[in-house]
């Protein structure tokens, strides 16, 4: 038995098996040690990226924006503008370039970040090149804006004495206005609204003063911001009022409405939709049919849906007039109690189409509260008074006699908003 396994084992096929494997096991050690120490000799001698490089100038940059050495924040700023930036890599965002080259009096950078924007702001976006990498999320931007109060009032004393024509010195003080109007975030939307107010007038004078500039479209479109109506809007409201039909009208008397109504606009027009409950009594026996007689004295009920078009006459700060055009319906109805007490009035109705023309007044009260949705200017709280002129169609005598109706109540119209450029 021993000698049957001695001889397996030195078996000179079986060894020279095991001689091949353990060569190639030490060649594939041998082969990975080596290509390992190859990658981290390239590591270690990996020559500084432009990402790097990029991140490290900032780094010196705000370090020396932080101490006050302009001179060496002047340094990194060109350097990193003219020989590290290109086509791929940005050094600096908008908002950086515009104000670091104000700050170090290389206006030409921010005026060419202004243009660059403004270009691109025109390309459809399918059209517009892919972004080029931009710098790391770090402090820069976030210390160059909180430590500006140190420098804007000299960079504004430097933009005023420099040799840049009288537009580019405007152009480069309102967007250093417009940059750091935000600098305060706890202030409230009133204060904001304000200082808002203030960047337009000055947006303005600059559109008067250099007309057809270069930088008209950029500053219609993206530091003015001026709101107006936009071209819909819609509205409603709840009233009450009184309807004068008994000098016209042989079988009923005046009688009292409640009205509920949506409006909705365009432009200079208004479509009304309306359901207005009538109630009065009737002057003397109001026939159904021949053998349904509603006796003189009693109540009835009118349900007049409505649907009107007006035109926009006068609207300004305290008033809106629309006159307005349309047809309703009149169903008469006896009221639940005599329907009850008389099963021959159970279920009647008479009803007659009718055209109608009147006048819709809204007294505005206050706009309405700022909203993403709408125009505060334009939108607003109202008394809302209409005085409606109904002429039934029907020849039922019951039905015949044009009637007056006025009604007062609160109104709400919202419109939406859009920028005005």
């Amino acid at each position: 038995m021993h000698r049957f396994i001695s001889d397996e084992i030195f078996n000179p096929v079986i060894i020279r098996k095991m001689r091949k494997q353990f060569i190639f096991l030490l060649f594939f050690c041998i082969s990975s040690y080596v290509s390992s120490q190859d990658i981290a000799n390239s590591i270690k001698n990996y020559e500084l990226s432009k990402s790097d490089i990029i991140s490290r100038g900032r780094n010196l940059l705000l370090d020396s924006y932080v101490a006050g050495d302009l001179d060496k924040v002047n340094e990194a700023y060109l350097y990193l503008n003219n020989k590290i930036a290109d086509d791929n890599y940005s050094v600096f965002n908008s908002f950086e370039q515009i104000y670091l080259g104000a700050l170090t009096k290389n206006y030409a950078f921010s005026l060419h970040e202004i243009m660059r924007l403004d270009s691109v702001s025109k390309l459809n976006p399918s059209s517009r090149r892919r972004s080029s990498v931009i710098p790391n999320n770090d402090q820069l931007s976030k210390k160059l804006a909180e430590n500006s109060f140190i420098y804007l009032q000299k960079v504004y004393l430097n933009i005023g004495k420099s040799s840049l024509s009288d537009e580019d010195k405007s152009m480069l003080t309102l967007i250093l206005n417009d940059i750091f109007r935000d600098t305060n975030q706890n202030e409230s939307l009133k204060i904001k609204d304000v200082v808002q107010h203030e960047i337009n007038n000055q947006c303005d004078s600059f559109l008067a003063a250099y007309p057809g500039s270069t930088y008209e479209h950029y500053i219609r479109n993206y530091i003015r911001y001026v709101v107006k109506r936009s071209d819909w809007g819609i509205g409603m409201d709840l009233s009450i009022g009184y309807v004068n039909a008994g000098m016209k009208s042989d079988y009923i008397q005046d009688g009292f409405a409640f009205g509920i109504g949506w409006d909705f606009h365009h432009k200079k027009l208004g479509l009304f939709t309306r359901i207005n409950i009538i109630g009065t009594k009737t002057k003397k026996d109001f026939y159904f049919t021949p053998a349904a007689i509603l006796s003189a004295g009693s109540s009835v009920t009118y349900i007049m849906p409505e649907l009107s078009l007006g035109y926009e006459a006068l609207d300004n700060k305290n008033f809106m007039l629309m006159p307005f055009a349309g047809f309703s319906g009149f169903f008469c109805d006896p009221v639940q109690n005599d329907q009850d007490s008389q099963q021959e009035l159970k279920n009647k109705e008479l009803s007659s189409f009718c055209y109608q023309v009147g006048l819709n007044c809204d007294i505005k009260l206050k706009a309405l509260k700022r909203n993403p949705y709408f125009s505060n200017e334009c939108s607003y709280n109202a008394v809302r008074l209409r005085i409606t002129y109904l002429m039934p169609t029907s020849a039922r005598p019951e039905l015949k006699g044009n009637q007056l109706m006025v009604t007062v109540g609160w109104g709400l119209v919202g419109y939406g908003k859009k920028r005005s450029l």
